[in-house]
């Protein structure tokens, strides 16, 4: 009989820290951002999630901050998506109908077409898997030693698409949400590091990372704090290598664990 394997113990898994760095669009306010990011990260699993509001909708940043929160409260699987997301999508609604009762009566209309966004969920596990689920273009960079180990569900800039598979916040039939969700699974180590990406900002990393002379690559993003984050995003703008809309990278790193007889 196969035995799973059992979870390191509490002071056996090593540390990991997140950051989550985010621009809103150029000209926009922060009030305008559509994307969302969060992280659980004291207890194992760890759990990650980044989400991308549609603009052509109305109240896409509540969707978004809905979705993140909701994929990261269990297990990250297609299954926990498809089957939670009526609870997302009520929430919404209740929302929505408490924001749109003081909006002018185009946005009430509007509101009632629903909200759509792109997702990426991820799952750090003690046993040394990772999984992931995802809907549109939201996309994971698993990086070590210095470079890119893989990505998913993107590989290459030319693979963004102007119409990805969104998560809408009404209601549809439970098969087209299930065949716009993916899943993938690998493996981890000490040392790791992880990027979470939407859209525009996996491309232009992506990008970077085919220019022998880019001045960005996507280790970079590893050592970044949120100035870094600002001037890297303002000049890749400028210079048109990187759209112009809310961009957002959340940055996992698993550190070693401290060595408690090295410090006696």
């Amino acid at each position: 009989m196969s035995m799973l394997p059992a979870d390191p113990a509490p002071d056996e898994q090593p540390p990991v820290q997140v950051r989550v760095l985010a621009v809103p669009k150029g000209g926009a306010s922060a009030d305008e951002y559509e994307d969302a990011a969060t992280a659980q990260v004291d207890t194992w699993p760890v759990r990650t999630a980044v989400a991308d509001g549609a603009t052509e909708s109305v109240f896409a940043r509540e969707w978004a901050n809905l979705l993140v929160e909701g994929v990261t409260d269990g297990p990250i699987t297609p299954t926990a998506l498809v089957n939670e997301l009526p609870t997302w999508q009520a929430a919404w609604a209740a929302r929505r109908d408490e924001q749109a009762a003081a909006a002018p009566w185009y946005v009430q209309a509007k509101a009632e077409e629903g909200a759509f966004a792109t997702l990426l969920g991820f799952e750090l596990c003690a046993d040394g898997q990772w999984r992931a689920v995802g809907v549109g273009d939201c996309v994971l960079l698993h990086l070590r030693d210095g470079g890119i180990r893989g990505t998913w569900p993107v590989e290459t800039p030319e693979d963004f698409t102007n119409r990805p598979a969104l998560l809408p916040s009404r209601p549809r039939s439970d098969a087209l949400v299930q065949n716009a969700c993916r899943a993938t699974t690998g493996e981890w180590q000490v040392g790791d590091g992880f990027l979470l990406a939407t859209d525009a900002v996996a491309a232009w990393l992506l990008r970077s990372q085919e220019r022998s002379k880019s001045p960005v690559a996507p280790a970079d993003a590893r050592t970044w704090s949120l100035e870094d984050f600002r001037n890297a995003v303002a000049t890749a703008r400028s210079e048109g290598t990187l759209h112009n809309d809310d961009s957002t990278l959340l940055v996992l790193e698993i550190a070693a664990p401290l060595d408690d007889s090295a410090s006696a």
